[in-house]
């Protein structure tokens, strides 16, 4: 960076999933959530402060070494389109302002060089842009809002990001999705419970999300007049009364069985599917290329990613795995890191998702001492045949390797595993994470062995759904959803030697070189992170055995 020290941060500065980023001559070096250092889900009104400081002494330096900290938003956009000023938009929006960011009970009085923000949906896209390792590329961005906008279709190429059109907050897709979790009395941000739901039922009903003559439109749902806050509200409101008028079973559900709203819930992730697909046919026309990167909180919707990468409209689609709004931390860095190295361009591709917080052989020992479980310590060779025993035997293993996975799946450095050939693995694993009985759970399957499982595009991420192939769904019961679907992790050996091995190891035992893998923690928790957090959510849960490294414990 012309003589300077090449560090740039990222944040996510917002109300929820707080995060950061931070880079080194363009090169990402550390990322994690507040959530996984707090342990308050989805870090709601907490400061980034504290993942900063992480990613500040992961690096070994101070923030006064940081040539730029970039803001994942613009809140003077944001608050100009809530028409909030002055005090009032002191009040509303604090996230900016130097007390927030840099508090000196963390900071002890010192900044970065410069802080800049970036608008909302360009942090998202650049996000998406530059991990897939494209030289150019479309970039669809789907989500709630960031700034006054809702999605947003985007040119990636020569180390830049464009926005080409984009779409009113009116017409969030990500506000259609939230109302109709919370129409299905799963609440706003149960949007993953929602598309779980949706494959329990038919797409009979309308549900007024559509793309047609290059608009999003809610067909049915009268226009409002409001801004900010009140078009919000009053959009959500008038989205559930459409609902309760046309969809079974006509009111939102307060006690009934959930799965009395199988078939809203399949009418309302069709109407999504459809709409993106939409967007993406537009997002090609506009740019004429053959790639998509796909960024924004509704990019994790796997049903609809694996649609959209089956679909034929690009060659190819690539989803990162913070594709919801922590990952405008990221997409902000590299934002700003890419206008001091022009030729920034496709760095390199983000094949694995291991950027979070390391676990450490001397703070292992000291977890395991803390919580008074007693360990024994075995060489690879030895602990993963052990490992296998305990899987084949019907029990659960909280698994913790290396560096922590960014984003909302577990990838096999931070999972709870059991055996994919017995049903009862689901039963059990969704007993000891207090989930509902009627929710899938994810396989990992080695990247050489995925076609022997799945129809679908390989994904490292577990991202994009594919079909489970008929000659399989017998061999591996409890990963296979109602409809036939998974949302496989495709491991590569080179992204994770460990869990690679360990399903070498369980095919050797079984012939399935595939386990199930459902994140480390219980319900209305974040994911386990240190290793004291693995050792709680082990004892919480009531899994059978825990490894942290090369530490075996199994329970009595």
């Amino acid at each position: 960076m012309n003589g300077r020290s090449g560090w740039v941060a990222g944040v996510n500065h917002g109300a929820h999933d707080a995060s950061c980023a931070l880079l080194h001559h363009g090169e990402l070096v550390v990322a994690v959530e507040q959530e996984r250092l707090s342990r308050r889900k989805r870090a709601v009104d907490q400061s980034p402060a504290r993942a900063l400081r992480y990613c500040l002494d992961f690096a070994g330096i101070d923030l006064t070494e940081v040539d730029c900290l970039a803001l994942g938003s613009d809140h003077d956009g944001l608050a100009a389109w809530l028409g909030v000023e002055g005090e009032e938009r002191e009040r509303a929006l604090p996230y900016d302002r130097p007390g927030w960011l840099f508090p000196d009970e963390v900071f002890h009085g010192a900044r970065p060089r410069a802080v800049r923000a970036v608008p909302h949906h360009l942090a998202h896209a650049a996000s998406g842009y530059w991990p897939s390792g494209f030289g150019e590329c479309a970039v669809l961005v789907i989500d709630a809002m960031g700034e006054n906008t809702g999605t947003s279709i985007a040119v990636a190429r020569d180390g830049g990001v464009e926005i080409l059109e984009s779409y009113g907050v009116e017409t969030s897709l990500g506000f259609f999705y939230e109302a109709a979790s919370e129409f299905a009395g799963l609440g706003r941000q149960d949007g993953g419970k929602l598309m779980g739901l949706a494959s329990y039922g038919r797409p009979v009903h309308p549900a007024a999300l559509a793309y047609r003559d290059g608009a999003i439109v809610w067909d049915g749902v009268p226009e409002s007049t409001r801004r900010g806050r009140a078009l919000i509200e009053e959009r959500s409101e008038e989205l559930q009364r459409y609902f309760a008028d046309h969809t079974y079973p006509y009111s939102r559900r307060r006690g009934e069985s959930v799965m009395a709203y199988a078939d809203f819930a399949a009418s309302a992730q069709a109407a999504l599917e459809e709409t993106i697909l939409g967007l993406a046919r537009r997002a090609r026309e506009l740019t004429g290329l053959n790639r998509l990167a796909v960024a924004g909180g509704v990019g994790l919707n796997c049903t609809a990613n694996g649609r959209l990468a089956d679909s034929g409209i690009f060659d190819e689609v690539y989803v990162q795995p913070m594709a919801h709004d922590a990952g405008v931390a990221l997409g902000a860095a590299l934002a700003v890191a890419a206008e001091h190295r022009p030729g920034l361009q496709g760095v390199s591709r983000m094949s694995h998702a291991y950027w979070g917080p390391d676990l450490t052989a001397e703070d292992t020992a000291a977890a395991f001492a803390a919580a008074g479980v007693r360990a024994e310590r075995f060489g690879l060779e030895e602990l993963l045949p052990r490992v296998v025993r305990i899987l084949t035997a019907g029990g659960i293993v909280a698994w913790g390797q290396g560096r922590a996975e960014v984003g909302p799946r577990a990838l096999g450095a931070r999972s709870l595993l059991g055996d994919p050939r017995d049903r009862e693995t689901l039963t059990r694993l969704n007993l000891a994470k207090n989930r509902e009985m009627w929710r899938p759970l994810a396989p990992s399957v080695q990247e050489e062995r995925f076609a022997e499982f799945f129809e679908g595009t390989p994904n490292a991420f577990m991202i994009v759904a594919a079909r489970v192939r008929e000659e399989a769904r017998r061999r591996i019961p409890a990963v296979v959803h109602v409809d036939h679907s998974a949302r496989p992790q495709a491991v590569r050996r080179e992204d994770n030697p460990a869990y690679h091995a360990l399903l070498s190891s369980f095919d050797a035992q079984t012939g399935v070189p595939v386990l199930v893998n459902t994140s480390l923690n219980v319900a209305e928790e974040p994911m386990a992170s240190s290793a004291d957090d693995i050792l709680s959510t082990y004892l919480k849960s009531g899994a059978d055995a825990v490894v942290i490294g090369d530490h075996l414990a199994v329970r009595d």
